[in-house]
């Protein structure tokens, strides 16, 4: 698998079509994505997201999200399991589309460090425990 396979993406803008400025990086990066019913519940789900840039994601749900939506990313370690030292980044969704059996979505960080600037785990990264 490819982690850090970079490639251009063409968008388009009212028919005309134009070069994203950023590079995608595809990642295959294990995450808690949660968000917020109606009634204020918190729904997680553990999923991966595919690709990066340098102000957002791109992540696979089985839960049909809403472009405006915030939801919580929680980068996980490797087996899929919590990181105690990653904290949750709050994001909002851009577009949702249908893919598969659920749907591909772009997300926008809010605030705090840019994910370029971000350390991801390298592929072999195992999350040492922690004795107490």
């Amino acid at each position: 698998m490819d982690i850090l396979r970079k490639e251009k993406t063409e968008t388009s803008n009212k028919g005309l079509i134009r070069r994203r400025t950023e590079e995608r990086i595809a990642v295959d990066l294990p995450v808690d994505i949660t968000r917020y019913d109606a009634e204020g519940n918190a729904c997680t789900e553990r999923t991966r997201i595919d690709d990066v840039t340098s102000v957002g994601c791109r992540f696979r749900t089985q839960a049909e999200l809403q472009h405006g939506d915030i939801v919580s990313v929680k980068v996980l370690g490797r087996g899929e399991n919590n990181r105690e030292d990653e904290q949750p980044q709050l994001f909002e969704i851009m577009w949702v589309a249908p893919q598969g059996t659920g749907w591909a979505a772009g997300a926008r960080k809010l605030a705090g460090e840019k994910l370029a600037n971000v350390t991801f785990p390298p592929a072999n990264h195992s999350a040492s425990p922690t004795s107490k």
